[in-house]
């Protein structure tokens, strides 16, 4: 009776931390899957698979940085089971379809774009740093890479997104 009581009171502080931790996940699935929808899908898989296997986190104090592992894995897993729909555009442009003209705007797609642009070596990292609130150690320890790498990484990254905005700005004032 009393490991039952014991055993429910674990699963409430386990899906509390979940609860906790989910606003986080949604950032990261979405930079990886750019799609909102694809990324609560693979938040709602990582949930489902982290209480499946809570017994399996040893250590509470790295459960961040395995359900972000798992919702790499898990994301990974969508292009291994399914294709993607195509158009072809040969169709959308004789049929004058709107969905060629649409220009999403402002600051922010640029931005995004010019993320989305980097090799995924860079732009994973930057991610995890940037949305995902973790230090290059952790970010390191999810890789398999040294702190040195993901530093050089994270530079390379930075370096290549200011070449973007800097192209971009003498673009603009020509």
């Amino acid at each position: 009776m009393i490991e039952a009581e014991a055993g429910k009171r674990a699963d409430k502080g386990f899906s509390h931390l979940l609860e906790e931790l989910r606003p986080d996940l949604v950032r990261f699935a979405y930079w990886l899957a750019r799609d909102r929808a694809v990324a609560e899908d693979v938040v709602q898989e990582t949930l489902i698979r982290a209480w499946r296997a809570q017994s399996d986190l040893k250590d509470r104090g790295a459960v961040k940085s395995w359900l972000f592992t798992i919702a790499r894995r898990e994301h990974a897993r969508l292009f291994e089971r399914k294709r993607l729909p195509t158009v072809e555009l040969d169709e959308l442009v004789v049929a004058e379809s709107d969905e060629l003209a649409q220009q999403p705007d402002g600051e922010w797609h640029d931005l995004r774009r010019a993320i989305m642009g980097l090799a995924d070596e860079y732009r994973e990292p930057l991610v995890m740093q940037v949305l995902g609130g973790f230090t290059t150690q952790e970010i390191a320890d999810q890789l398999a890479l040294t702190q040195q790498a993901v530093l050089t990484r994270l530079f390379r990254a930075r370096n290549q997104l200011r070449a973007v905005y800097l192209t971009s700005d003498d673009v603009a004032t020509e």
